[in-house]
């Protein structure tokens, strides 16, 4: 098989696709440089999301790529094409979507370009998340009321992910979420809580908590391991962020200029 076709078969987000290969090296996360087009698009929908009045919005220091092993991708994609096939969504991803998350960190992870191992600390729901992807049974540990059911939550809205962004270390200057690929489907509209829910009514595939009476922001919930993945993590802070090519700084490091 062609080089060519080989990536065009693997996913973006694949640990295995050659384009994500940095100086022959393969991490689960790769920093972004600040002009790349994905850095400018999951900053542009952390501001755009950024909605409660009395929060100023913070800075977006950094945005890394989540890369899985292709077979950790495999049952989303195969969900994604299923959905897709039965609402001809227009995007021809079922309706995929990205969407924040936040939780709790353990460690400094994030805290620098180059602090991409994930830890083992029980505590540090953030790298669980990251090494092995959502876990329905496992989310809403933190929170016993759940607005709708035993789901996986997610939200557009930047600043309300931020309330559940929770530092365990007093050495971390920054905070951190996530950004999923979360593939909503034909959403069932809730304007009112139902903590009872456990999935969606027959035909639809997600919730989507909508404002106006009981909810103040926006959130959408799925219910199924499958149909979502992270993609993003982003750090930020208020400082302002300082501007780095890491590709430019690791080459100045080891004085060898890194592939492109």
């Amino acid at each position: 098989m062609s080089t060519l076709s080989l990536n065009s078969s693997l996913d973006r987000f694949s640990l295995e696709n050659p384009v994500n290969s940095f100086g022959g090296r393969r991490n689960r996360l790769i920093h972004l440089d600040r002009d790349d087009s994905q850095f400018v698009e999951v900053q542009r929908l952390f501001n755009k999301g950024w909605r409660h009045r009395k929060k100023d919005r913070p800075h977006v220091q950094a945005v890394f790529k989540v890369l899985w092993p292709q077979s950790v991708l495999e049952p989303y994609l195969t969900y994604r094409s299923q959905v897709q096939s039965l609402i001809q969504a227009r995007d021809r991803s079922g309706n995929e979507k990205l969407l924040f998350h936040g939780t709790n960190r353990a460690c400094l992870i994030g805290e620098k370009p180059n602090n991409v191992i994930l830890c083992s600390l029980r505590e540090c729901y953030l790298c669980s998340i990251l090494r092995s992807s959502f876990d329905v049974n496992k989310c809403g540990a933190k929170n016993t009321f759940k607005r709708f059911g035993h789901g996986i939550y997610t939200t557009a809205c930047s600043s309300k992910a931020d309330d559940y962004s929770y530092n365990a270390s007093e050495d971390a200057r920054f905070h951190v979420m996530m950004v999923s690929r979360v593939v909503v489907g034909k959403p069932y509209r809730r304007y009112r809580n139902a903590p009872d829910l456990v999935k969606p009514p027959p035909g639809y595939h997600s919730v989507a908590g909508e404002t106006g009476w009981d909810l103040n922001y926006e959130e959408t919930v799925c219910y199924g391991n499958d149909a979502i993945r992270p993609a993003y993590m982003v750090v930020y802070g208020t400082d302002p962020p300082i501007a780095i090519n890491f590709k430019a700084f690791v080459s100045t490091i080891f004085k060898t200029p890194l592939a492109s």
